[in-house]
């Protein structure tokens, strides 16, 4: 079996492996990136800061590929 390559909405590889996030995480940060996409929209690597499940503030980084089109790439407790 080959290496699979993640890739975004338009075929182009993420440069970072992507973080396993359960889906309730993944979707409750990606929809507070679109809810303020416009303080992104013109960063390609960005950090999105967040209180996690738990009530633990995180620090998300990100690949910005177009809007809703993100790669998490690692999640920092702070």
């Amino acid at each position: 079996m080959g290496v699979i390559h993640k890739c975004d909405s338009h075929g182009k590889s993420f440069r970072f492996p992507t973080l396993v996030l359960n889906k309730t995480e993944y979707a409750k940060v990606v929809s507070e990136i679109n809810s303020s996409y416009s303080a992104y929209e013109k960063d390609i690597y960005t950090v999105h800061c967040s209180v996690n499940m738990h009530n633990r503030y995180c620090l998300y980084y990100f690949e910005n590929h177009g809007f809703n089109d993100y790669n998490i790439y690692r999640r920092v407790f702070i």
